[in-house]
């Protein structure tokens, strides 16, 4: 049994024991309780973030197809079966709700947690949780009563069983223990710190060492890798290469040939390798001699260390046969000295041949040509001869066409003036016939007065009615005398080109006037060209004509447009119809000369071909033509407002 005042000690001793370990274990306790709290909280967030990722995932297809009725229950649905959930809500990219879920959270803490939605870049909406650590608290209020009570029967069991091992241990002893064993523990402290010093420096050593090695290692492979990627690659350039090709030494001695070399002189590999070039007839004249060592071009090569290339030489296969070849011996130079020699050569037999035969093909062509020449000198002096006969068959048939136009002219003339003068003339006889009534009067004296007044009164109106129309005869004439004259001639001159368009078309009502068509005029007043008024009278002529004979069948009745204007520094020119139309094929060929559908009711095929011609030639533009069928036709002619080395069109002169 120990003393009252040593027990004393004791008792002092295990209760300032207890109360550092009870102190520590708190300590402990609470950094364990901090972590865990941590713990769980991150748990909580993470937790709340997945679920937010898995809306997003599932709110992608009906944010696409709008169905946010379906993403508001989902949200009202998930905020009710989940009580952690203070606010859930759905926002669209302006930061505005579009769903929210919401639960009275007064006094708890919560965390916030965001997910966006996105599509192809795009941001549709963005998803935020406002969640609540009620549970989080509860199980740590929970956890800190459990380490509270463990750490305080942990110490108190502490305390005890150190009180009865001090009861029955003496302290002096244990104090001697102590100290031999701090002094134990200062000794082998010491020889540690000692040994782990040399531990680093020998560590450090052999770390160095190792990564010398490792970079000499890594070296060695890629060198290793290098030279087998390098000799891959020279075993398949050898293999591959379609002329032969075989190493010399600087004796002589054949070190490495390819497989087309071999292929070439019909030997195999054993039976070259290490032999002299000179063990076997491989340089030889073009008679079969082998060259001697002396004068052999290849030992040139690496005995004088210069390239030779030797052009056409000869070579001698296994079996002796000798076959053409052109060769280049390169010497292998490393520094300034000689290693070796490569030779690459390539077997000409083939093209040798070619050339033989070439050159035969080449005089048996050159001999045919001739001839052929020949014979085409002859049909292209008959040809030109048919040409000439078919430009003047064209010219011919133009000139009949002018003529024809002509023709149809003079027929409007006599039918157009025939009402004018013979009103003239009915004017005039009347007159006379009255004339002759007031002079018998006059003659037997029974003339009043109220006759002279008829008789005056009846002279005036003959008068008018007979210069009224003898003026409009001699319009008529004057008209018809211009526009024969512009599609006659070649003549260029100023002219309004309504006015004159009218002029052409008075010309026509003759031909118009039984059919029931209608046409129609559409340019501006003021436009004047500096043109050829003729090429322009042939044209719409021409374009009226084809539409009469083409376009309509029987008695159906049409309109046909005229609408011309400037467009930009050209003139746009527009003539179409509402007939029966054409389709593609006839209107790929609609300017082709002699091409007709209508032959038997008079058409040449030349009255398009000629208005192509004289919007290209002489117009200096372009025309082009739109058909189809049951939609009429349409052509489009476009030409410069300022012809080349003339008056620019416009009126301006």
């Amino acid at each position: 049994m120990q003393s009252g005042p040593q027990q004393g000690r004791y008792s002092k001793a295990v209760m300032a024991f207890m109360a550092v370990l009870f102190f520590f274990m708190v300590l402990g306790d609470i950094i364990i309780a901090r972590h865990q709290r941590n713990f769980l909280f991150s748990r909580a967030e993470e937790q709340v973030r997945r679920d937010l990722q898995l809306m997003a995932v599932n709110f992608l297809e009906p944010s696409l197809k709008y169905d946010y009725d379906w993403i508001n229950g989902f949200v009202r649905r998930w905020g009710e079966e989940h009580p952690e959930v203070v606010r859930l809500a759905a926002i669209d990219p302006e930061g505005r709700d579009l769903f929210a879920f919401s639960r009275p959270g007064e006094g708890e803490k919560v965390f916030l947690v965001e997910e966006k939605v996105h599509f192809q870049g795009k941001k549709l909406l963005s998803l935020q949780m406002v969640a609540s650590s009620g549970e989080v608290d509860a199980l740590l209020r929970k956890l800190h009563w459990q380490l509270g009570l463990a750490s305080f029967f942990l110490t108190a069991i502490a305390g005890i069983a150190l009180w009865f091992t001090l009861r029955r241990i003496a302290f002096a002893p244990l104090e001697k223990e102590i100290g031999l064993r701090l002094e134990t523990e200062q000794k082998l402290a010491a020889a540690h710190h000692r040994l782990e010093e040399r531990v680093r420096e020998r560590t450090a050593d052999l770390e160095d060492a190792n990564l010398l090695l490792q970079k000499e290692v890594a070296v060695r492979h890629a060198a290793e890798e290098q030279f087998a990627r390098l000799h891959r690659e020279y075993e398949l350039i050898l293999k591959s290469a379609g002329e032969g090709i075989y190493g010399l030494d600087t004796e002589g001695r054949i070190t490495f040939v390819n497989l087309a070399g071999l292929q070439i002189l019909g030997y195999d590999e054993a039976e070259l390798i290490g032999k002299h070039l000179h063990d076997f007839p491989h340089h030889v004249r073009w008679d079969g001699e082998p060259h001697g060592r002396e004068d052999c071009p290849v030992c040139a090569a690496y005995g004088q260390g210069r390239k030779n290339r030797g052009g056409e030489s000869y070579f001698a296969r296994k079996g002796g046969a000798v076959f053409p070849v052109e060769f280049v011996c390169t010497p292998l130079v490393e520094g300034e000295t000689v290693m070796g020699t490569v030779v690459v050569f390539e077997d000409i037999t083939v093209r040798k041949q070619a050339e033989r035969d070439l050159l035969a093909l080449t005089e048996t062509l050159e001999r045919r040509v001739m001839e052929r020449t020949a014979r085409l000198d002859a049909a292209n002096l008959e040809l030109r001869e048919t040409l000439g006969q078919l430009e003047q068959t064209q010219a011919q048939l133009v000139q009949s066409g002018k003529m024809a136009a002509l023709g149809d002219l003079v027929a409007g003339v006599a039918h157009e003036i025939n009402t004018p003068v013979g009103v003239g003339v009915t004017a005039a006889s009347h007159l006379e016939n009255k004339t002759r009534e007031i002079v018998a009067l006059y003659g037997e004296g029974r003339m009043k007065r109220g006759d002279l007044d008829r008789y005056l009164a009846l002279c005036q109106d003959a008068a008018s009615l007979i210069f009224s129309n003898l003026h409009r005869a001699a319009e008529l004439i004057r008209s018809f005398k211009q526009v024969a004259v512009d599609q006659s001639g070649e003549g260029r001159r100023t002219f309004r080109v309504k006015e004159y368009l009218a002029e052409v078309c008075l010309s026509l009502r003759p031909v118009l006037k039984n059919t029931g068509h209608r046409l129609e005029i559409s340019c501006p007043e003021d436009l004047e060209l500096n043109s050829y008024p003729g090429a322009f009278s042939q044209i719409v002529t021409n374009f009226i004509t084809n539409s009469l004979t083409h376009a309509y069948d029987g008695d159906q009745a049409g309109v046909l447009l005229v609408e011309i204007g400037l467009e930009g520094g050209n003139v746009r020119f527009c003539y179409s119809d509402d007939g029966k139309g054409m389709t593609e094929d006839l209107v790929s060929h609609a300017f082709d000369p002699f091409f007709t559908t209508n032959r038997e009711k008079g058409g040449s095929g030349l009255g398009l071909h000629i208005v192509y011609n004289l919007v290209t030639q002489k117009l200096l533009g372009s025309i082009t033509c739109e058909s189809k069928p049951g939609k009429g036709t349409s052509f489009v002619l476009l030409f410069p407002a300022a012809i080349p080395g003339g008056v620019s069109h416009g009126g301006v002169t």
